[in-house]
This record gives C-alpha cells, sequence and structure tokens, in this order.
C-alpha cells in the first residue's frame, strides 16, 4: 500500500496546509506560518503541505467556483475553516494528480472529523466525494467567466483582488496585466546570491552535489527548484542567502561603492545586508522583532562582519550626516512578488496602501538626516503600485531639496524577465 493509501498517514500535511491558511486568515505572513506549520514533518510532507497551501492561496476563487456548486445549502454559511478543508480537498483532486483521490478525500475528511466534529466532515465528505466522482465521469470544469475582460472577471478566474486588477487595467492594459497574472499564479523558483563564497564556488559546489540549477546575466544568481535550503552545499558556511534577481539588480542599481558605510535600515531577513557586507562596513536594523531572529541568524551564517542591531528607524540611533550610503528598503503591499508570497494578494488593500504609504514617508523623512553631504540615500520597494514608487520619491524630493535622483529609477515588471518585482531609486545628498 503508498504511503498515501495507509490510514491516517496522509493527515500531518494536510494539517499543517490548514494551519498556514488559518495563519495567513489570522494575519501572519505566508513564510512565517510555513516555518511552523511543517515543524517537525519529514520532506516529502512539507514539501506537499507547502504546495497545497501555496496552491490554494494562488486559485481561491476558481477553488471556490469549483466547490460553491457542489455544496447543498448557502455558501455564505460555511464557516472559514471548513472553506479552506474544502479548498485543500479540492486543490488536490484538481491540480495534484500525483495525490490518489481516495487518500485526499479520506485525510481532509479525517481532519474535519478531528477539527469540527462528525457532521462538518459528513459535508466535506459529500462535498468531495462528488467533486471526485464527477471528475473520474470527465465532467467538464466551469467555463471562464465571459470572455476575461474585466476586472471582476479577471480577478475571479486568477484570484486577485478586483481593486487591484483594475488599477493594473488602467496602468498596463489588459495584456501585460494578464501576463501579470498568469506569472503570479506560476510557483517561482528559489534564487541563491553568493555570499561569502564567489559565484564561482557556489556554482562548483551545486554541480558536485549533482543540483539542476539556472543562471543567466539578465537574471543574476543561481534559480533551484524542489529543495530544501538549509541542505544545500554551503548553507551552513554562508556561501549563499536567498534573494531573487529582482532584488539582487534593484540593489546593484544603487551603485553603492565598495568600502563604504551603509545603513541597511530595514534589513530583515538580511539577504541585502549579506550581499553589501562582501564589501562594504554594514549596520542592519530592524525593529520588528518577530524579524529580528531570522535577520541575526542570516548575519551570523553569512555576514559575520556585520553588525545587528534592533532599531526603529523612526527614531534613528545614529548622528547626523556621518553616514556614506542608508539603504532604506521599506515594508511595503509587495505587489511585485505575488507569485512568491500568494498569501499578499488577499492582505493587500486600498486601506493598506494607504498606511503603507503614510509609514514610508515617515521612515524616508527619518534617514535623510542620516546621510553625510555627498552621500547617497537609497529607496527600494518590491511593489508595482506608485504611490509607494515614483509618486513616493518625487513627494520625498518635493520636501528635501538637499537630495536629487542620481539616474533614472529602476523599475521591473515581472513577466518581463520572469522575475519578482521590484522598484529602486539613488537619491544624493547635495548639501
Amino acid at each position: 500500500m503508498s504511503r498515501e493509501g495507509q490510514p491516517g498517514r496522509g493527515v500531518p500535511p494536510r494539517r499543517a496546509a490548514l494551519t498556514m491558511l488559518r495563519a495567513v486568515r489570522q494575519g501572519d505572513a505566508f513564510d512565517r506560518a510555513l516555518a511552523a506549520a511543517v515543524e517537525g514533518l519529514g520532506e516529502a510532507d512539507r514539501r506537499l503541505a507547502h504546495e497545497i497551501a501555496a496552491g490554494v492561496l494562488r486559485t481561491r476563487h476558481e477553488l471556490d467556483d469549483t466547490i460553491r456548486p457542489r455544496v447543498t445549502g448557502e455558501w455564505r454559511r460555511v464557516t472559514d475553516d471548513v472553506r479552506d478543508l474544502l479548498r485543500i480537498g479540492a486543490y488536490q483532486l484538481t491540480a495534484l494528480t500525483r495525490v490518489p483521490p481516495h487518500a485526499a478525500v479520506a485525510a481532509t475528511v479525517e481532519i474535519t472529523k478531528q477539527e469540527h466534529g462528525d457532521r462538518s466532515a459528513g459535508f466535506v465528505n459529500a462535498v468531495l466525494r462528488r467533486l471526485a466522482r464527477e471528475r473520474a465521469e470527465g465532467a467538464a470544469p466551469p467555463a471562464p467567466p465571459h470572455a476575461l475582460e474585466s476586472a471582476a472577471d479577471l480577478g475571479r478566474h486568477y484570484s486577485h483582488p478586483e481593486w487591484l486588477v483594475a488599477r493594473w487595467l488602467d496602468r498596463y492594459g489588459r495584456a501585460r496585466t494578464t501576463a501579470l497574472l498568469e506569472h503570479n499564479n506560476r510557483p517561482p523558483a528559489t534564487v541563491l546570491q553568493p555570499a561569502r563564497w564567489s559565484g564561482t564556488e557556489l556554482e562548483a559546489a551545486l554541480a558536485a552535489a549533482a543540483i539542476p540549477f539556472e543562471t543567466s546575466p539578465e537574471r543574476p544568481g543561481y534559480a533551484v527548484r524542489g529543495v530544501r535550503i538549509k541542505d544545500l552545499p554551503g548553507f551552513a558556511e554562508g556561501g549563499f542567502v536567498v534573494q531573487d534577481a529582482a532584488q539582487a539588480l534593484a540593489l546593484a542599481h544603487l551603485r553603492i561603492p565598495d568600502g563604504a558605510q551603509v545603513w541597511d535600515a530595514c534589513a530583515a531577513p538580511g539577504g541585502k545586508t549579506a550581499v553589501l557586507a562582501r564589501r562594504c562596513r554594514v549596520i542592519a536594523s530592524d525593529v520588528r522583532r518577530a524579524r529580528l531572529p531570522r535577520l541575526v541568524e542570516t548575519v551570523r551564517r553569512a555576514a559575520p562582519t556585520a553588525l545587528v542591531l534592533c532599531a526603529d528607524a523612526l527614531h534613528v540611533p545614529f548622528a547626523a550626516g556621518r553616514t556614506d550610503v542608508v539603504v532604506v528598503d521599506v515594508p511595503c503591499t509587495a505587489t511585485g512578488t505575488l507569485a512568491r508570497h500568494p498569501d499578499a494578494r488577499w492582505r493587500a488593500s486600498p486601506a493598506r496602501l494607504a498606511r503603507l504609504t503614510a509609514l514610508q514617508e515617515t521612515l524616508l523623512d527619518a534617514a535623510a538626516p542620516i546621510v553625510r553631504p555627498g552621500g547617497a540615500l537609497g529607496y527600494m520597494t518590491c511593489s508595482l503600485e506608485p504611490e509607494e514608487n515614483e509618486h513616493q520619491v518625487s513627494r520625498f524630493l518635493a520636501r528635501h531639496p538637499e537630495y536629487r535622483r542620481d539616474g533614472d529609477d529602476f523599475a521591473l515588471f515581472p513577466p518581463d524577465r520572469g522575475t519578482d518585482g521590484a522598484y529602486a531609486t539613488r537619491l544624493v545628498r547635495t548639501a
């Protein structure tokens, strides 16, 4: 009997997936929810839990459109937890062909029974068995709504918030917006950037371990798939950090000179710090205590010469006018990273955009006096939204005539290179 077919053996990864989805609903970030939920699971179960939870987040509207016609009664009366359990089961039945339908149904029903009792378990069992039976009989999936012209239709088909799709349609047009939505629903590769090792050393180690990777001049770094980062050669030695090519290109756009004294003001999880520490003197800080342990771990492993502080960038712990470069990679809506962080699309809202835009403004204003005359302020986001990017910088320059743009802004649209999205600009203090 296969592992999936053994009674109870398939429950842990599905329970971990439910735990992740529940945490995301409560406002936690997907990466932190993942780390907590898969603790203690074997590698195969870790991967399955990750794949299910991320898949549900990427295709939630599509799954709901598949489930709702098979629900007897009112969908609005189904609790959030049971909806996620139905999505977990439906995602396996519709997207994971390697998972036997009986295993997908049985494990999901068992979790429902343990969490919510026999009545809810019977409900989930009936819906999922009907879906499995209809698919086995060749029933066609629901047709896409209309011609996918409107923001509402595109949002439902690609599982994105309608308000966000509408913004993108206005700015990018239908063809580029559709390309972006499709990009966001494809699981991305994990990209490694050299830290304490050179690129040549990292490439040789990956090749020696028979780990396939991709690299190109347009996408710096080494893209790998289906591997656990801590098991890669060079992890323990700090040979690399995880950083998408988009962020690497954005950081390079800041043109930070060798030997510069750099304050990385919003440093967690530490990728920028590790890359910069190869050739600069770096002080890394972050005020978000939940993210500090990861920053400390990254620095200890990959950038031991850097100094880490728990510091609020709004109440700067440095003397004014003394630092060569300040890098402010601000908290943002992360709309350029929805492929990598599928939960971010559901956290984004007009209100959140407004709150973050206000926070970014205060962070820039606080960092501005720290840069020495002739030094540089580097502003970075992983957002596609102009309020967080070029408009934010233009407003800053209007408030701070002592700064000017040094060259063009950097803006990367994800489908153009198959990377995350990113924005960066280099601002020079003239007085």
